[in-house]
């Protein structure tokens, strides 16, 4: 927890919600990682980043939830939970953002996974196009915390997707254009090589 989180953003306490912001997103951009791709200041970029990203977390929850002595309940409240937090809260950001690699970056580095690290994993593979992963850190997420709503959410969303893509492969992909009798399928295959100075089955 951030002793005074204003002062990483650089405002006053009493400035208002939109100010709050303004700083946050100008910050951001200031040290995103990547303004820093092969720079000898990234370490200490990346760092400053995750620092603007916990001082906001930490004054809109304050904000919103009353003080509530840094993160919600299900986060740790550990010194080494509370750096899983700082993280997490910088792979949100890095998702919510369309930087989903950066994200499965960070998250590759965290040793803490809980049923939000799958979750985070899930979407970021996803975003990627990796449906594999996305499925299997979804499948995960879900089941550590079967009562999470966008956790079974987001699993369904990726079901529905999948079970989407294989109907629609059947008319124009895997099925081709068949007779439904393998024996004749196989017999007209033979024929039309034939004709284009081939002979795919010889006993034919």
């Amino acid at each position: 927890m951030i002793s005074d989180p204003y002062k990483i953003l650089g405002i006053s306490p009493n400035a208002s919600n939109d100010e709050v912001k303004k700083a946050y997103r100008e910050l951001s951009r200031k040290y995103h990682p990547d303004s820093y791709v092969n720079n000898p200041l990234s370490d200490l970029a990346e760092e400053k980043f995750k620092e603007v990203q916990e001082a906001y977390k930490q004054i809109m929850d304050e904000r919103e939830h009353g003080f509530s002595g840094g993160f919600r309940s299900n986060q740790t409240s550990t010194s080494s939970g509370d750096s899983a937090s700082v993280e997490m809260v910088a792979v949100r950001n890095y998702i919510n953002s369309g930087h989903y690699r950066e994200a499965l970056s960070l998250l590759s580095r965290i040793s803490v996974q809980n049923a939000q690290w799958h979750y985070y994993y899930a979407v970021a593979s996803q975003g990627i196009g990796n449906n594999i992963d996305a499925m299997n850190h979804a499948q995960q997420a879900a089941s550590m915390e079967p009562g999470n709503a966008e956790y079974l959410g987001f699993l369904n969303q990726l079901k529905l997707r999948g079970n989407r893509y294989q109907g629609a492969g059947t008319p124009y992909g895997g099925g081709g254009l068949t007779t439904g009798n393998c024996c004749c399928d196989l017999w007209c295959a033979d024929s039309m090589c034939e004709c284009m100075g081939g002979d795919m089955c010889p006993c034919m």
